[in-house]
């Protein structure tokens, strides 16, 4: 059998590897401290309690710092891996509890017992403020301040710091984490026996996924995910996931667009799934002469129509329907949908992209908000859509630093039995559709695609 070779332009010595590794450690390093700076304060250190100006979701430079961010985390990720024994790397890999040690501290108020001692507080007397034991409590908390997140300022006695502070109950993080350790777990752990199982681990059903899996013996084993989580007794974890959806859309930059999108031209503009249009009230902040229709399920906009009050009179419309059956919303300049085809089939998803193609005029674009799933590999299908690769020898995905969307994957496929597309997959969907591509706009953990009439 003939061995399998990388290309030759991959081969490198591990030694040029660790050193470009390392180049790439300090470009991007010094790169993100300068723009720290260039808000006018100086990058904040680890144990400090003071918010950064481009800690805000809405940083018109954040998206800059994320894209070093991206290639740091990359760097050190594979540089550590390279020179690591390999059952060094695995092992950490399998022993993780960093996930149930950040449940523990959101669920019990951790970070808040600490607010109001910044000097830290003994595990003795942190105790009784969120009833663990003293000798639990440490356990807990040395395996988070290793990781960064609050502050050993002494033996056994704790503090905040600037992760933990997104640990707070006022803080929508703890709300994303609530709902990641709690609902995407329990789905994890019956993946490797669901997909084995001979009755739905080969179904691709959108009610056949291991979340439905992990209630086969409820009478719940058919009801997909959002239809479960809209059951009255789930009132608390419905709110707890609308309140994560917060951070998520934070950390994945969803104003993006905002910013980087020309906006000078567009009068009409409609949000598709908008949700109660968090999206349409940044746009509307940031232009003048854009119109906003938001389009969602009727309910969905009842609830958009209060929350907006009289806010934007005139330059905001609701209306109501299912973008799987048709967009009475015509001929705008711009249709908008984020986060919408990672719920879907490619059946649905391609019938969403028809309902909008069919609304659309000769002119208008669809700005198509999405993760795109690179491939860990080389390919020349990265490169159909116009995304650059990653610089060698990074994997040209940016490995760690793209991590969330290939986790985000993981979600759609454990809840949903769907999946982020790939390149080539969203090149096919998009030419099926009678659509083109015009261009491509790299925001970091998501992409822009700015589409067209084909």
């Amino acid at each position: 059998m003939n061995a399998i070779t990388a290309p030759t332009s991959t081969i490198m010595s591990a030694r040029a590897q660790v050193e470009s590794l390392l180049a790439l450690i300090k470009e991007s390093a010094f790169q993100a401290l300068d723009e720290y700076e260039k808000c006018g304060k100086d990058t904040p250190t680890l144990d400090s309690l003071q918010a950064h100006p481009l800690d805000r979701d809405d940083a018109v430079n954040k998206l800059e710092l994320k894209k070093m961010i991206r290639t740091l985390e990359a760097a050190c990720d594979q540089l550590c891996s390279t020179l690591a024994p390999p059952t060094h790397s695995v092992m950490k890999r399998s022993q993780d509890f960093g996930w149930a040690c950040l449940r523990v501290a959101v669920k019990q108020n951790v970070a808040d017992a600490l607010l109001e001692h910044p000097d830290g507080l003994h595990v003795q007397e942190l105790s009784t403020k969120v009833n663990i034991h003293p000798v639990k409590l440490a356990a807990i908390l040395k395996v988070l301040a290793t990781r960064h997140c609050f502050r050993e300022v002494a033996p056994d006695v704790f503090a905040n710091n600037r992760l933990s502070l997104c640990l707070l109950s006022t803080h929508p993080m703890s709300a994303k984490i609530d709902t990641a350790t709690l609902e995407a777990q329990m789905t994890a752990g019956a993946l490797a026996d669901y997909l084995i199982n001979s009755e739905t681990g080969h179904s691709m059903a959108m009610n056949e996924a291991a979340f439905q899996y992990t209630k086969k013996d409820t009478p719940y084993s058919r009801t997909m995910f959002f239809d479960w989580m809209s059951r009255p007794e789930q009132a608390e974890r419905r709110t707890q996931f609308s309140k994560s959806m917060i951070a998520v859309n934070g950390v994945l930059g969803a104003l993006a667009p905002v910013h980087v999108y020309d906006w000078d031209q567009v009068k009409t503009f409609c949000d598709v799934g908008s949700g109660i249009g968090h999206f349409s009230k940044a746009l509307l902040n940031h232009t003048t002469g854009v119109k906003a229709t938001l389009f969602d399920l009727p309910k969905t906009i009842e609830v958009a129509r209060a929350d907006w009050g009289s806010e934007f009179s005139g330059r905001v419309d609701f209306v109501g329907g299912s973008f799987l059956e048709e967009i009475p919303v015509k001929n705008c300049d711009i249709y908008y949908i984020r986060n919408v085809l990672h719920n879907w089939s490619d059946e649905k998803a391609l019938q969403i992209l028809r309902t909008v193609r069919e609304a659309m005029g000769s002119h208008s674009r669809l700005l198509l908000h999405e993760h795109v799933l690179r491939h860990a590999c080389r390919t020349e299908s990265t490169e159909m859509i116009g995304l650059d690769d990653a610089p060698e020898p990074l994997l040209p995905n940016y490995g760690e630093g793209q991590m969330n969307v290939y986790q985000l994957n993981m979600v759609m496929l454990m809840w949903f039995n769907t999946h982020e597309r790939t390149p080539s997959e969203l090149s096919e969907m998009i030419q099926t559709t009678g659509l083109r591509l015009v261009k491509v706009y790299d925001l970091a953990e998501m992409c822009l695609l700015e589409l067209g009439v084909a």
